[in-house]
């Protein structure tokens, strides 16, 4: 067992059953008996399954599939590597190119057949067509707002699991400021190391550096966004530091208290500094998620308890970004 698969524990089992639960019981809210997903992330939270990571896009496909009747998880996997103990061996159906194949899988899943309205988070044609002969009387809703307006907000568990990648994060980001001097290439390869060390190689937004404008390559911008356990961890500087730090530092804290409950993207524009040249919010979990708001984007969006958001800000050429867990009054830094 290697440092990046750790060893499952009962805090593992407990945090699965806890999301599973969450989404069997917005099916019967919305009146699912079957949900089909494919992107890899909202198949990640329902299922707890953990799956290579590969760079670049992949098809979509029916990856899971959640049964309502019997509160039972189906995967698209040829093996049970990454697949947790709750969902047995034989509910994985193997991965194919064959249409007639993957159809036979799924036509055998109970409850599949008699549904009458089937969620999908994502749809291509192909499927479409493949569940209309599967389930012939079900009728197909998109699903994609369920699982984001699920996903926005944080079980405490989920809040731990973050806070300990920003950890890692940090770290990363120390290791970079470490060798600045050396500009942002080095600072690059140190923090990919640092992280490297703790068992992290996972990327959300990777490690990135670039030049800080207008300080002509004086400074630069270091990113750090991994993926630990699962969850982002996240954060944003501008190195190396330095005493013009504390107006970008202020601004950026008063962007994060504008993140309270109820509070909108108007809200937080107000919050943003007239010479401020970039600013966003948006979601963060299992990589990017809602809500997104910026000058132009969330407008109908609203931030509520439980949500972990992004907070960046650049001012005078120098950028600041933090993850933040929102309270019941007033967002912390994590």
């Amino acid at each position: 067992m290697t440092a990046s698969t750790p060893t499952p524990t009962s805090e593992d089992a407990e945090l699965r059953a806890a999301r599973r639960d969450r989404v069997f019981d917005a099916m019967a809210t919305v009146g699912l008996d079957v949900l089909v997903l494919g992107r890899r992330d909202s198949v990640a939270y329902a299922s707890g399954a953990r799956s290579l990571w590969t760079a670049g896009s992949r098809p979509y496909g029916p990856a899971c599939v959640l049964a309502a009747a019997t509160r039972s998880i189906h995967l698209l996997s040829s093996w049970d590597e990454g697949v947790p103990p709750e969902v047995p061996f034989a509910h994985l159906y193997g991965v194919t190119w064959n249409g007639a194949i993957l159809a036979g899988a799924l036509a055998a899943i109970p409850g599949l057949a008699a549904a009458r309205r089937i969620g999908v988070d994502a749809l291509s044609p192909g499927f479409e067509r493949m569940a209309r002969r599967l389930a012939p009387a079900a009728e197909l809703v998109p699903a994609d707002d369920l699982m984001r307006a699920m996903r926005a907000l944080k079980l405490p568990a989920e809040v731990a699991r973050i806070r300990a990648a920003v950890a890692v994060a940090g770290a990363a980001m120390e290791a970079g400021a470490a060798v600045a001097g050396g500009g942002p290439a080095a600072a690059r390869a140190a923090a990919l190391q640092a992280a490297a060390r703790r068992g992290v190689t996972v990327p959300t937004s990777g490690v990135s550096a670039w030049p800080s404008y207008p300080d002509n390559g004086a400074r630069f911008h270091l990113d750090v966004g991994l993926l630990v356990d699962g969850y982002e961890g996240g954060l944003g500087r501008t190195l190396p530091g330095g005493d013009g730090d504390a107006a970008v530092v202020a601004a950026q804290r008063r962007l994060v208290d504008a993140c309270r409950p109820g509070a909108t993207a108007v809200d937080l524009r107000r919050a943003v500094p007239a010479g401020a040249t970039r600013w966003r919010v948006r979601g963060s979990g299992m990589g990017l998620e809602a809500p997104v708001m910026t000058d132009t984007r969330g407008h109908a969006d609203v931030i509520e308890e439980g949500m972990v958001l992004s907070v960046e800000l650049e001012l005078g050429g120098r950028r600041r970004r933090d993850l933040a867990v929102v309270g019941p009054g007033a967002s912390e830094a994590l």
